[in-house]
């Protein structure tokens, strides 16, 4: 699961295989009704530019999911379109024809097998990485905060405050599973939902969702704004990150005003997982609001994201996206998340994305 810990909510991302029940999403009633109006391919700005290849290869990670799945229901400009997945079928074996980098051949297979539906509604699109940190299999001078796997009396009820468990209450219950060196870059991949761990043993770790304490979330952007720390516009992940390691002492309690403790498997994967349960793809995958549009749908974003090394600035950003991950704070059929990888360059972009834009969704175009 991945939290925002900036004052605009909560971003719930479910790591994959424990959103199953939702894969089919339901009838999209009357007030969920989105509205909608087709366009051309050749009226999407950027669209002839984009290296569809790339979105192409995101989309059949999907494909196994979808024509195995249930139906599922996509809002349009008539209101829905059932999909089936015998439809889903057809579409991944044309996608299967294409040979893997021929960008031409994959525009091509998006623009026989979609058709594009503008939502006629502002778009709000924001970031989310996958953080790295060093640690150790076993506790160290250095290595001195353990990663807990999901306990075995964890049931769907309230338990251990992330205050109770940070002072000791599972040690020696045998639920470590790695020991790291910075209390604030675990903060960071208990919100993100999933991290990557240098081992000094040699080798990497990824970090996996497993559960949490069902404990109440609290954004600690939010706490820092009270607090008159920071001002709103300037609560970044980035600032609140810099101000939580120059001040340690503090920063323990304002972390511990977030209840929320989240709980990790080792993957035994390099890649992170999406909600949809398919490896994610580095500024292809993103999360969506699934109720109005299902898993797999591509979404063409028409949006800013900030450049780099330039705090305040922007340059455009236009490509071709898979839905394949989820968020209880990503609602609307304009909202995205955009899954940016991992490292120093995923993380800047992730922390200070908060752009308007437009989004154009691929609707399958045949029964």
């Amino acid at each position: 699961m991945r939290w925002s810990v900036l004052t605009g909510g909560a971003a719930l991302l479910v790591a994959a295989g424990l959103l199953s029940a939702c894969a089919g999403s339901g009838p999209i009633t009357p007030e969920k009704r989105v509205a909608m109006a087709p366009l051309s391919f050749n009226e999407i700005a950027g669209w002839a530019d984009d290296k569809h290849a790339e979105a192409l290869a995101t989309f059949r990670r999907s494909c196994p999911k979808l024509v195995t799945g249930p139906e599922v229901k996509i809002a349009t400009d008539g209101g829905e379109k059932t999909v089936t997945p015998a439809e889903w079928k057809r579409i991944c074996d044309a996608g299967a024809g294409v040979r893997a980098g021929d960008t031409k051949a994959a525009r091509l297979f998006f623009e026989e097998n979609f058709r594009p539906l503008v939502v006629k509604e502002p778009g709000k699109f924001t970031g989310y990485f996958e953080p790295e940190m060093r640690g150790s299999k076993a506790p160290s001078r250095l290595s001195t905060v353990p990663v807990y796997r999901r306990p075995r009396d964890l049931t769907d009820k309230p338990y251990y405050t992330r205050a109770e468990i940070e002072q000791g209450v599972l040690k020696g219950k045998g639920l470590e599973i790695v020991w790291v060196q910075d209390p604030v870059g675990l903060f960071e991949i208990q919100v993100q939902g999933s991290g990557r761990i240098h081992l000094a043993e040699g080798g990497m770790m990824t970090l996996g969702f497993d559960g949490s304490n069902n404990r109440p979330y609290t954004a600690i952007g939010s706490v820092l704004v009270e607090m008159g720390v920071m001002k709103k516009e300037d609560a970044t992940w980035p600032a609140i990150r810099d101000w939580l390691k120059r001040n340690p002492k503090q920063a323990r309690d304002v972390m511990r005003k977030n209840e929320r403790y989240i709980f990790f498997r080792d993957t035994k994967s390099q890649t992170a997982a999406g909600a949809e349960g398919v490896a994610l793809t580095t500024q292809r995958s993103m999360a969506v609001d699934t109720s109005l549009t299902p898993f797999g749908t591509p979404i063409w974003i028409d949006t800013a994201r900030p450049l780099a090394r330039k705090p305040g600035a922007t340059e455009p950003y236009r490509r071709l996206m898979i839905a394949q991950d989820a968020g209880a704070a990503i609602k609307g059929p304009a909202r995205g998340d955009v899954f940016f990888g991992s490292g120093v360059q995923a993380a800047d972009w992730a922390g200070r994305m908060n752009s308007g834009g437009r989004a154009i969704v691929l609707v399958p175009n045949k029964s």
